[in-house]
């Protein structure tokens, strides 16, 4: 596969783990990221000499699918943090920080 090609398939990845990213598809979108890790491993093992500045572009664009998938993700974590304080809330530490009623959350979450 040249290095265009495996930009071209890190970017349709870094999409498909956008599309999978949810509840039900957690384990789905893992793998998608972790072909992605595969894929620019080994564009980046190879010589960098050899990339047309086209490929300097799918860098670009991957970062910014990468951004786009970590505000995803940040979102996400944002909203569940939210749920569990509005459930669990015992108040605020002296941080700012909310603080969980521990026997209320282990009856709902693993420790």
């Amino acid at each position: 596969m040249t290095p265009q090609e495996s930009c071209q398939s890190a970017e349709a990845g870094l999409r498909e783990a956008q599309q999978l990213l949810g509840p039900g598809t957690i384990d789905q979108c893992l793998v998608a990221l972790a072909q992605v890790i595969e894929i620019l491993e080994e564009v980046a093992a190879g010589n960098v000499r050899d990339w047309d500045p086209a490929i300097h572009l799918a860098f670009h664009r991957i970062r910014g699918t990468a951004r786009d998938l970590q505000t995803q993700v940040a979102h996400g974590s944002n909203l569940i943090r939210g749920w569990m304080q509005l459930r669990f809330s015992a108040g605020y530490t002296r941080r700012g920080m909310p603080e969980y009623s521990e026997r209320e959350a282990e009856r709902f979450f693993e420790a």
